[in-house]
């Protein structure tokens, strides 16, 4: 017990020392200790460490330290490392982070300002995030630029581009535990003869390092991008027929073959579906143009687990939005449930109010939640899960 007063105590020191709050010597401990603190510490803390001494700068780059890191912070609570990184405008974009944890609405939440300054000689080329696996955020810049950003240590690497020139590029961004590789897909299609299109699908191996063509069932990938949950990337597939004759396809990461999943049945009008993620599950948000049903899938693969979480009121009509969705970014363990239209966010909480809040005219937000990590975006061959 006394010992471990004493480490928390001397904790508390090493916070006040690089805080500025004391002019005291940093303590002595042991160098497991030490390594136990760091490792249960957030990424921004462990970034201001580094230059604390040379010894911890060499802990903290580490690819076992990374690594550690990043699986202790995996195994906690799922919510408690949320952030939200919310963009919009031109190049270079200008991108705010913040974290939602423990709601949606804490009041204490730390705002950081990140630039996207990716090098392009025309500002009018459209962004896109297409989602976050452990702290790396996958960012496509329209027409086929792929990056990959980590927001917390600002560090980004541009892939090489595809070698397949298709028309209306959608994205999917997830991680291949089996083999410790990030992957990329890009779809598209191609005309074969007048009013007939074929879909075209390609994937990137972050380990590779090489895009490569891969099969794919028949329809038209909608509404992108790809949505990672489970091992397995989700898309909205059309069929041809009504706009609601659609299905989801979730595409295995590891194995790269696909499979239909059954949407909640919702009625005869089942409104316009989207898919998102929260609390690392699959989501479906049916907007009715005057309220949102959000239902959450809690066990991968099974109809039956399908759950209506929330209805959300607009308090607005929506059928004065032509040109664009709301899309889900995040539901809270409190059932809050935040939402971007266009260029506004809209926080709603259950029986109480929604708040919007504007963050640009005529333009369209991009946003979605990662977790923050020290993950590098350039492939280290050392950085092998054991």
């Amino acid at each position: 017990m006394a010992r471990g007063n004493s480490t928390k105590g001397a904790l508390t020191t090493v916070v006040d020392c690089l805080t500025g709050g004391l002019s005291v010597p940093l303590p002595n401990l042991p160098e497991e200790i030490i390594t136990e603190i760091l490792l249960r510490l957030p990424v921004k803390a462990l970034l201001r460490f580094r230059c604390v001494t040379k010894s911890w700068l060499s802990l903290i780059s580490t690819p076992q330290f990374i690594k550690t890191h990043l699986r202790i912070s995996s195994k906690s609570n799922i919510y408690s490392h949320n952030r939200l990184v919310v963009g919009s405008g031109p190049l270079p974009m200008v991108f705010n982070t913040f974290s939602l944890c423990p709601n949606i609405d804490h009041e204490n939440s730390s705002m950081d300002n990140l630039v996207f300054d990716y090098p392009t000689s025309d500002t009018d080329d459209l962004i896109r995030i297409v989602g976050s696996c452990n702290g790396l955020v996958c960012v496509a810049v329209y027409p086929n630029t792929v990056v990959l950003w980590n927001p917390a240590t600002r560090k980004s690497r541009k892939l090489p581009v595809s070698d397949r020139y298709l028309s209306d590029l959608e994205y999917g961004f997830g991680y291949d535990a089996s083999s410790d590789d990030y992957k990329v897909v890009e779809s598209g299609w191609v005309f074969r003869d007048p009013g007939v299109y074929e879909t075209q699908v390609m994937v990137y191996s972050w380990r590779a390092d090489t895009w490569r063509t891969v099969d794919w069932p028949a329809g038209k990938i909608l509404d992108g991008p790809g949505v990672f949950v489970d091992g397995a990337i989700h898309w909205k597939v059309y069929h041809g027929g009504r706009p609601s004759n659609c299905v989801v396809v979730a595409q295995n990461v590891t194995t790269e073959t696909c499979s239909i999943l059954e949407l909640p049945a919702c009625g005869s009008d089942g409104g316009n579906v989207m898919l998102g993620v929260s609390g690392g599950c699959l989501c479906a948000s049916y907007d009715y143009y005057s309220y949102m049903d959000v239902w959450m899938l809690k066990e991968s693969g099974r109809k039956e687990s399908w759950t209506k979480l929330v209805c959300v009121p607009y308090f607005f009509c929506m059928r004065h939005y032509d040109h664009v969705r709301p899309k889900l970014l995040f539901v809270s363990e409190n059932g809050g449930v935040l939402l971007s239209l266009g260029s506004d966010l809209i926080m709603y909480k259950p029986s109480q109010y929604h708040e919007i809040h504007r963050l640009g005219n005529h333009v369209e937000v991009e946003a979605a939640t990662y977790s923050e990590s020290l993950l590098s975006p350039d492939f280290d061959p050392e950085l092998v899960w054991e």
